[in-house]
């Protein structure tokens, strides 16, 4: 199962280089569109994080010792590790600005480097 989110998760960085690369000016509509997509979705895991944390927060006073070791396995299955949550969404932000950016840039150096070019050639 691991080998196949995996690689789905390589085939979607792939395709959305691709089409950044490809057509640098339809990847700027669809920016707007996978980055609220991505905040969507880190808006939801940060609300169920908050609700698991104040769950527990309330229900941990009224647990005897038996409950609270199994309520801390149900817990532990129940939450998320947020810190890597944080570091994905970052990341993927990160991600699809630079997929964003860097085919204009590289486009205006290419152009720079052939004007150059042609100049000293000539």
């Amino acid at each position: 199962m691991q080998a196949l989110i995996v690689g789905l998760l390589l085939a979607g960085v792939s395709a959305t280089s691709v089409v950044a690369f490809k057509h640098p000016h339809g990847y700027a509509r669809l920016f707007p569109y996978l980055f609220g997509i991505v905040t969507a979705l880190f808006v939801g895991i940060t609300l169920w994080h908050v609700a698991v944390e104040m769950t527990w927060r309330t229900l941990d006073p009224y647990l005897n010792y038996e409950l609270l070791i199994k309520a801390v396995a149900a817990k532990e299955a129940l939450d998320l590790p947020y810190q890597w949550v944080v570091v994905w969404y970052f990341g993927i932000v990160v991600f699809f600005w630079v997929n964003l950016r860097l085919p204009p840039f590289l486009q205006v150096a290419d152009e720079n480097h052939e004007t150059t070019t042609s100049k000293h050639s000539q």
